[in-house]
């Protein structure tokens, strides 16, 4: 089977790592894939693994949209691929138009990975309108895609693939205090600022812990002026973008997870989430999206009603004090998540969507 990914790939955010595991995992199984993207810092991994690469650029205004289409057109002219997977929606009417023209039997995918919650029935109308074909990121997104009227028998739902597993979970570094961590772009969604407003109140508390974020994008400064006029700053730590996750987790003991994603905003579990379960690293995060597919209350983590600090900040004390507990949750999220985002579990996933 021929597959063309076609997405942005300037960052190392959720998508850009989505895109590459998952072009990674269909070329080991014996697809030819090709990624038509932006460039990017993946681009080269996935370069390396002998995945060609289009230098196709959608994002960049609509004079950049239009010259993109016809490339995109040009290069479905050249291919004639089985399936087009759109890993972002903006995308998706050029990639529908162009292949309807030059490629029509072509299937169209878009893989749903959140979108602005007004936007959700405009985009349900259209894609069902393009004959597009869609792939929800989680059980949630699949539901809330159907509930704004897409039809059920064009969409299906697989989790994100995991990242390389390590060859053996690292043992935690031993200390006086429990680190804490984020894991996740810098972004007001993302809300890092929520997780250093709890990290005041745990240390108001007396509890020896300290927070690592690692993170690039727009809120840094903001981020470390919060730590400085709540005066812990020496108990945050600014990491940057993280690509050594081995190194990341021998360190941390518990994530955090505190996105503002309030009804139908926000999509998906999140790359953290299943990386954290791949280090047994237990969970403490606030409830929206499909992240309660992954966090389950009490056995994986802890997944809190949205905006409540002082039952968020109770969980981590609870897990803080009791390392029996972290190793116990940190094992049950690695079985949840190992076993719904396997390998063998995603390829067969998708390969049912793709033979939807």
């Amino acid at each position: 089977m021929k597959i063309i990914l076609t997405t942005s790939m300037s960052g190392l955010g959720g998508t850009e790592n989505a895109t590459f595991r998952l072009a990674k995992l269909l070329h080991e199984h014996g697809h030819t894939v090709i990624l038509a993207s932006s460039d990017g810092p993946l681009v080269k991994d996935a370069a390396a693994l002998g995945i060609a690469w289009h230098d196709i650029d959608l994002y960049r205004g609509k004079s950049a949209y239009l010259k993109g289409t016809l490339a995109y057109a040009k290069l479905l002219r050249q291919e004639k691929p089985d399936i087009i997977h759109c890993q972002m929606a903006r995308i998706v009417p050029a990639c529908a138009v162009a292949a309807k023209i030059t490629s029509p039997k072509t299937k169209v995918f878009y893989h749903a990975r959140g979108l602005d919650p007004e936007t959700y029935p405009k985009i349900a109308k259209l894609f069902d309108k393009l004959g597009v074909y869609i792939i929800g990121n989680c059980k949630h997104e699949q539901q809330k895609l159907i509930r704004h009227g897409f039809p059920a028998h064009r969409i299906s739902y697989t989790y994100n693939a995991l990242p390389e597993k390590p060859v053996s979970v690292p043992e935690k570094t031993a200390g006086g205090e429990v680190v804490l961590g984020t894991l996740s772009r810098l972004s007001h969604t993302r809300a890092v600022h929520l997780a250093i407003d709890i990290l005041k109140t745990l240390l108001d508390r007396s509890l020896p812990v300290r927070l690592a974020v690692a993170g690039i994008g727009e809120e840094l400064d903001n981020l470390k002026a919060q730590a400085e006029r709540l005066g812990i700053a020496d108990k945050v730590s600014f990491l940057g973008g993280v690509r050594d996750l081995n190194a990341y987790f021998t360190e941390v003991e518990i994530l955090l997870n505190t996105p503002i994603l309030i009804g139908d905003h926000g999509a998906g579990v999140g790359n953290n989430i299943l990386e954290a379960g791949l280090y047994e690293t237990p969970v403490v995060s606030y409830d929206a999206a499909g992240i309660a597919e992954m966090v389950i209350n009490g056995e994986t983590g802890y997944c809190i009603p949205f905006e409540n600090k002082e039952m968020f900040a109770d969980a981590i004390a609870t897990l803080a004090g009791n390392p029996e507990m972290r190793r116990k949750m940190g094992k049950a999220l690695n079985e949840h998540v190992t076993r719904l985002c396997s390998d063998e579990e995603i390829y067969r996933t998708t390969l049912a969507a793709y033979n939807m």
